[in-house]
């Protein structure tokens, strides 16, 4: 490594970097360049963030009635009431009572098999604050889904609660709900952007589609 590292660079006779010229063109002609770059790189970026989504981000979709789902809306805002009186800082985030509500209400499903109601009990019982799991559940969240009466529910976890959202996936699956897979839809805001591209004549194998 030292014989690489300390190999003299050869060089070249100049003084140093050449100044670059300026690119003739009008400040206009400039701020759409820099307008359709800036739209092509937005792009590219939502492109390479959802498939990160989609390595680390469970994604089920439920029915807004499930009892699930109105447990985890109704722990947000409980969340956001409470959050009025108490400081945030003794509070923790709210996405840790989200997945609180989740695995209490999921324990309560019919027909869990019998290892899984296990592994939740126990999960229950070793995690009795929100600090105990802030460094564990990095994500999980419930919104509105684009099917009417359905949301969306998003879970990452680090790998030793690994088993445990296997198993509230699992009973989320066998309870009506429909497990993602794959990167996600574009959002509004990327087919805007990509319609606008379009409408300056950038197509969208261009635009990094």
């Amino acid at each position: 490594m030292d014989s690489w590292m300390n190999t003299p660079v050869p060089s070249n006779g100049t003084q140093g970097p050449k100044r670059r010229k300026l690119q003739p063109g009008s400040l206009d002609e400039k701020f759409k360049r820099l307008t359709i770059v800036n739209g092509k790189l937005g792009l590219h970026l939502a492109a390479r963030s959802r498939l990160h989504d989609a390595c680390n981000v469970r994604v089920i979709t439920l029915g807004d009635k499930h009892p699930v789902s109105i447990a985890m809306t109704e722990a947000g805002r409980a969340y956001f009431l409470r959050k009025k009186t108490v400081q945030p800082q003794q509070l923790g985030s709210p996405h840790l009572y989200v997945w609180a509500s989740a695995i209490l209400a999921v324990r309560k499903l019919q027909d869990i098999p019998e290892p899984d109601l296990q592994l939740l009990n126990a999960h229950v019982a070793a995690y009795d604050a929100p600090g105990s799991l802030s460094h564990l559940v990095n994500v999980c969240t419930i919104s509105k889904a684009w099917a009417p009466e359905t949301v969306r529910l998003e879970f990452a976890v680090a790998e030793e609660l690994q088993l445990v959202l296997r198993a509230v996936l699992k009973a989320l699956a066998n309870t009506g709900g429909d497990l993602k897979a794959g990167p996600p839809q574009k959002s509004k805001h990327e087919r805007a952007v990509a319609k606008l591209l379009l409408e300056f004549g950038e197509g969208p194998e261009i635009a990094g589609e």
